[in-house]
């Protein structure tokens, strides 16, 4: 460590439809959403709702003490690990006609769309779910927060402060770049997916010739940087916002060719949508638990976002499409860093 698929006219007509004011517009309706999420909310039932959570432990122990604190007669059990465990955590209790989880929350809208596809996701939605916008729900899904793909680098590097994701292809960053893993990140699914559409497989070539380290987490990959195991990285708003609030030496770069746009889907389990699950959904949609999905550095669908820096470029995900890719894109990324 040194110190002191999809055309690319496609791909850049989606950042420039995804500059920054994109948040505000399709979050027009967050008045209505509000009061219909706080007078669902209202709804305060006894019993335990069990969350698999695609969160760091500390952000699910965030949401589940304050939906406690909110209804005191509730208790929520969290699992925490990343997309691609809980999906074959949740295909395999399937299997075994013992699934755990009540709600699921995600960080890959492909991911619960296979869920979905399995009928391992109920259809039923929370009740605010109708007045939130369509970049924010699936036919299964509605999404609670909203995940970005930045860069993050050492602020003691000798190298300069790469401005876009091609500039970590740069020889300057030969041994110095860690990125995720897209079978069990999901947010890396999604930028692995983009890349591919903007640059071709080319550019995850280039990146494992130059060295690049690939992290089973994108927020081992944040704490990596932080820790100056490397210099640069790909990771999440939210596991860079963590680090920064902690006071880690590291800095955050929205990239010039488009911050990657990820809506976290919720979801309930196909014969689990109990009163307590419901509660916990809705709750997390409304004010209160917007609140708190902002605090731990997420971007929340109701209201500002804390990370998102204004005039921000970001990219839009056309999930239908990396859906049907899903396969073929784990398939082609395995094989460039076996």
């Amino acid at each position: 460590m040194r110190r002191t698929g999809w055309s690319v006219v496609a791909a850049a007509a989606m950042v420039a439809a995804g500059v920054a004011t994109w948040h505000a517009a399709v979050h027009a309706k967050a008045p209505t959403a509000i009061a219909a999420a706080s007078a669902e909310a209202q709804a305060k039932p006894a019993g335990t709702v069990t969350v698999y959570a695609a969160l760091t432990q500390q952000n699910a122990q965030a949401l589940a003490q304050a939906f406690e604190a909110y209804d005191p007669a509730a208790r929520v059990q969290v699992v925490t690990t990343g997309t691609g465990a809980l999906v074959t955590r949740l295909e395999s209790e399937a299997k075994a006609h013992a699934i755990g989880a009540d709600v699921v929350l995600l960080a890959d809208p492909t991911a619960a769309d296979a869920l979905a596809a399995l009928g391992i996701l109920s259809p039923e939605k929370p009740s605010a779910a109708s007045h939130l916008p369509i970049s924010d729900q699936g036919a299964d899904w509605v999404g609670a927060y909203v995940f970005h793909d930045v860069i993050v680098y050492h602020k003691g590097m000798s190298l300069p402060v790469p401005r876009t994701w091609r500039d970590l292809t740069s020889a300057a960053y030969k041994g110095e770049v860690e990125i995720g893993d897209p079978s069990y990140s999901g947010t890396t699914m999604a930028f692995v997916g983009m890349m591919e559409s903007r640059y071709g497989w080319k550019y995850f070539e280039t990146l494992k010739q130059n060295g690049a380290a690939v992290q089973s987490s994108v927020k081992t990959v944040a704490d990596d940087v932080a820790s100056g195991k490397v210099d640069v990285g790909m990771t999440n708003d939210s596991a860079a916002f963590t680090l920064v609030k902690q006071g880690s030496p590291i800095g955050v770069v929205w990239p010039q060719d488009g911050a990657i746009v990820v809506p976290g889907p919720l979801a309930f389990v196909k014969g689990h949508e109990t009163p307590v699950a419901k509660a916990f959904a809705n709750w997390l949609l409304s004010p209160s638990g917007q609140k708190v999905v902002a605090s731990v550095g997420l971007s929340p669908v109701i209201g500002a976002s804390p990370t998102v820096p204004k005039g921000a470029a970001l990219m839009q995900v056309p999930w239908a499409k990396l859906e049907r890719n899903r396969a073929n894109i784990l398939h082609q990324f395995a094989q460039i860093f076996r």
